[in-house]
């Protein structure tokens, strides 16, 4: 019931329109139990947010092209100057170079991976089971700590 209210009430708080269609199959595959897509969605809504959160900010994108480098040093010649551009660094990488430039805290970044890993399980053909209460703590964490955080 949390998490459906959550859910409910989030469409006015979400910004763009790509985000609007992410949160709109996340409360739809939520709805009818196809928990896996739930958390896989859930996933893709909240790094959407956040790549876009970086775009939206002068400062906030600088020190995310500065970071490239410093974290990874072969690939200090990339630039990110709009979305398409973050395609060239793995979802992994994209985290780390936002700790190392200090626009998400270590919290964040242990939500962040173990949340990518619950998606790379959920995503991929296994045995693995995605539980309800598995799908509502991926949904719970990262709309209240990525999505409504930054």
């Amino acid at each position: 019931i949390a998490v459906g209210k959550l859910l409910e009430g989030l469409p006015a708080k979400v910004p763009g329109i790509e985000q609007r269609t992410f949160l709109q199959e996340v409360i739809s595959c939520y709805r009818i139990e196809a928990f896996r897509a739930a958390v896989v969605m859930a996933w893709n809504l909240a790094f959407d947010h956040l790549l876009r959160w970086v775009l939206a900010d002068g400062k906030r994108l600088a020190s995310f092209n500065t970071a490239i480098g410093v974290r990874y040093p072969k690939k200090s010649g990339l630039v990110v100057g709009d979305f398409d551009d973050f395609e060239e660094l793995k979802e992994f990488e994209a985290i780390e170079v936002l700790n190392t430039a200090g626009l998400i805290n270590g919290g964040v970044v242990k939500i962040l991976k173990k949340e990518l890993d619950r998606r790379n399980s959920a995503a991929h053909p296994s045995a693995i089971v995605v539980t309800q209460h598995q799908t509502e703590d991926t949904i719970t964490d990262l709309v209240n700590n990525v999505i409504l955080k930054h």
